[in-house]
């Protein structure tokens, strides 16, 4: 049976759309899940409700993530309300612990194209997305492997359990998060085992992630995270 013009234009276009709503919500996902870790928050309503991270992830939205998309403003700002509308009120419980697992590949594939194509667009590096990725270094620098083998870090003073390829823990578990931010972003950008690629042959990375760590060392989590996205405030 042939397929008329305007039914393949339309279902480039239903393809493009299911493309861009997979990549704003891997993106999202990857922005609030070490933020809310770090934090001791629970689910991902509870990083949507804090008065710090919903603005983080609103800037990083609008600012960042949608320009980066290739497709209108009329296809996109519905997909990024419906996005976030089910991530404040979602229907199930999204216990941050259950998105935990695979993290780091989450990161690697979904938002980091777009950092690449936001610094190739602007010249410049996205501040939002930076600090997503100084974020996941912290968290995951400070994996360490218990007696039965298994990857630990502490919320809440609790002990809980890293999910993630272990070539991918063992390099985190060689770092530490209070290590001298150059050095730390140095270790970690630069580890093939973890990005796949030097991630410092990206213009300018190195620095802007060292700065990262040094605040988020240095002021704490969320006033490193609200400078972050400060920035489109002013």
């Amino acid at each position: 049976m042939c397929v008329s013009w305007k039914e393949r234009v339309k279902a480039v276009e239903g393809t493009e759309k299911k493309n861009a709503r997979e990549r704003i919500q891997g993106c999202l996902y990857s922005l609030i899940l070490p933020a809310g870790v770090m934090a001791g928050l629970d689910t991902v309503k509870d990083c949507m409700r804090d008065p710090i991270l919903r603005p983080f992830l609103g800037h990083a939205l609008l600012k960042e993530i949608l320009p980066c998309m290739g497709l209108g403003r009329e296809t996109l700002d519905p997909l990024a309300m419906e996005i976030c509308g089910e991530m404040e009120n979602p229907t199930v419980v999204q216990p941050l612990a259950l998105l935990l697992p695979n993290a780091v590949r989450a990161w690697r594939d979904q938002a980091l194209p777009v950092l690449k194509t936001y610094e190739d667009r602007e010249g410049e590096l996205p501040p939002c997305l930076c600090m997503s990725l100084a974020l996941m270094i912290m968290l995951f620098s400070g994996a360490r492997q218990d007696d039965t083998g298994r990857y630990t870090y502490l919320k809440n003073g609790e002990t809980c359990y890293f999910s993630e390829d272990e070539e991918i823990l063992f390099s985190f578990s060689r770092l530490s998060c209070d290590m001298p931010p150059e050095s730390l972003a140095y270790a970690a950008l630069s580890d093939r085992a973890i990005w796949e690629e030097d991630l410092r042959e990206i213009p300018g990375l190195e620095d802007t992630i060292a700065d990262q760590l040094r605040d988020l060392q240095l002021l704490g989590l969320m006033e490193a995270v609200g400078k972050a996205w400060e920035i489109y405030e002013k």
